[in-house]
């Protein structure tokens, strides 16, 4: 082990992240000391430890120890892709994104390693009885290697790994702005990349169990012919949260009436509230009486 002065290291590792909030690190380092060192390649690249550079940096340190690592460039990337892995802040993107980079240089670095494949359960027991789908993976190292530094589950690195490569850049892009949850995402990739591509602007608003439903005609007939077969207003997100939320209330209502308080012991504001939405359910119901009374006269 060496000691580098901080100003001469090369943060150019496109994995380092700064720019986070290191307060508790600072804490730690200025009352501990820097536990582990910094990890660089020969040529001062930083490899390991951006947050740990950047809490010595605010803290006025000029030097640090580091471990100097020779090593080809797969390999020094996938030291920084480790170092990535076991944060805490990683985006669930990121992680996958990393998992899949790791897999191909662990099978760039490892093509005359033979190992014992690793079978893997990629679906569960659907409601006919079938049995789960399982896949044979070739590197049971690699998931034992990553398992063991992530916590992850063999099943959850393959899924991981599988929804970074099958994704469309589109898919990736919603799921960062939130706009697909990670089961619809399960689901999408199902299609091609350029069919999801073309799905993508409908099924953002599909719940997943309609979702299904589209996936599965479209699989079989098609994206335009499960497009052609699908209501043209889909139902939104908007009106599942409403649902959701005046169940929530219904139930709430009950159980007060339970405890001996009815809507006349409730605040002002509240009670008001549930008169409009009264007053709005009734003139709805109202209204469709009177179009379908007319409906049977004509």
């Amino acid at each position: 082990m060496e000691t580098k002065l901080l100003r001469d290291l090369k943060v150019t590792n496109p994995y380092s992240r700064l720019g986070t909030d290191v307060s508790e690190l600072e804490k730690s380092i200025s009352t501990l000391g820097l536990i582990a060192p910094l990890v660089i390649s020969k040529d001062n690249v930083l490899l390991a430890g951006a947050r740990r550079y950047q809490a010595m940096l605010n803290l006025g340190f000029t030097e640090t120890p580091v471990l100097i690592v020779d090593k080809g460039e797969l390999e020094t990337e996938l030291i920084s892709i480790d170092e990535n892995l076991v944060r805490k802040d990683l985006t669930k993107l990121e992680i996958e994104s990393h998992l899949r980079r790791a897999k191909e240089i662990y099978q760039a670095l490892n093509t005359d390693e033979e190992e014992a494949p690793a079978e893997v359960a990629v679906s569960e027991e659907n409601s006919e009885g079938e049995k789960p789908k399982v896949e044979i993976l070739p590197a049971q190292k690699f998931l034992n290697m990553v398992s063991e530094k992530t916590g992850l589950s063999p099943k959850q690195i393959h899924q991981a790994i599988s929804r970074d490569e099958k994704s469309s850049p589109s898919i990736k892009e919603a799921r960062k702005n939130g706009e697909l949850s990670l089961s619809q995402a399960n689901e999408i990739i199902k299609l091609e990349k350029e069919e999801q591509e073309k799905a993508l602007p409908y099924v953002r608003e599909l719940p997943t169990r309609e979702l299904k439903k589209f996936i599965k005609t479209a699989k079989t007939q098609g994206v335009s012919e499960a497009l052609a077969q699908s209501p043209s207003e889909p139902p939104r997100k908007e009106f599942a949260e409403m649902d959701s939320a005046l169940k929530k209330l219904m139930k709430k209502m009950k159980q007060l009436e339970l405890e001996g308080i009815t809507q006349a012991d409730y605040p002002q504001e509240t009670g008001k509230l549930l008169h409009d939405l009264k007053f709005m359910l009734m003139s709805e119901s109202s209204g469709n009486k009177v179009d379908h009374s007319d409906s049977l006269t004509q």
